[in-house]
């Protein structure tokens, strides 16, 4: 079997198994995270789906990706929906950078989210798989220029993103298009803060992003009880697992 038969079997498990819930919140991340780039975010609010039927864009891009776990790159269908992907890119100057970006994010950002929440952090070798799987996928595309390793990745998107993110009217507006869908998918922390659920979901990124998309720092209080949050829902994840295991 070769390395990316292997990778894609890897990834499906963990899409759909080890981390099911936690790769879906680490993808709207990992998508929501791309308003901070000043050419990602023209383009997305350019075409007025985001804003205008947010919940309807973010349910059609994650069937194209899930369609591409389950069937393969290189199968029938997994082929239709890279060509599909080209035609959906193909009518926007989009830099080479910016493609590598998005990649970054789709690849980096749920395994980031899974090592800080799952019920337990990816391995180096889920994360390997992870990276293989979304190397395949650059080429494909004809993404070039990714680097080889997950790790040399995450370097060139820290990289990156201290250098392109930048507030603008349009991340703003992407921003606050999006973030009560996603409160809504942080499990149990909306139901703890209420009309804070908003402010709970400012509170997942880091202070680069929120300024990127003027979002405030979050209160004390929301940050707090966000984190307990998760911690709660991570407990029961290892128990359940515990549970399955006997």
């Amino acid at each position: 079997m070769s390395a990316l038969r292997e990778a894609e079997e890897t990834y499906r498990r963990m899409a759909y198994d080890t981390f099911a819930q936690d790769l879906k919140m680490g993808f709207n991340l990992g998508f929501c995270r791309t308003f901070a780039v000043p050419e990602i975010a023209r383009v997305l609010a350019a075409t007025g789906r985001m804003t205008q039927h947010t919940r309807v864009r973010a349910k059609a891009t994650g069937a194209m990706m899930y369609g591409l776990f389950e069937h393969g790159l290189d199968s029938e269908q997994g082929a239709g929906t890279i060509a599909a992907l080209d035609r959906l890119h193909a009518p926007f100057a989009i830099g080479d950078d910016a493609f590598r970006y998005v990649l970054a994010c789709f690849d980096l950002a749920p395994m980031s989210w899974c090592a800080a929440h799952a019920w337990r952090a990816p391995t180096d070798a889920e994360r390997t798989a992870s990276h293989t799987f979304y190397l395949g996928l650059a080429d494909r595309l004809g993404i070039p220029e990714v680097p080889a390793t997950w790790r040399e990745f995450e370097t060139w998107m820290r990289t990156y993103e201290r250098a392109h993110f930048a507030a603008t009217p349009q991340g703003r507006e992407l921003w606050q298009a999006t973030r009560g869908m996603l409160a809504d998918r942080v499990p149990r922390v909306p139901r703890v803060l209420g009309p804070l659920a908003g402010a709970a979901a400012d509170s997942l990124f880091d202070d680069r992003a929120r300024d990127a998309f003027s979002a405030r720092r979050p209160p004390a209080l929301v940050r707090g009880a966000t984190r307990a949050a998760l911690r709660a829902r991570a407990w029961r994840g290892r128990r359940t697992r515990a549970r399955e295991a006997l």
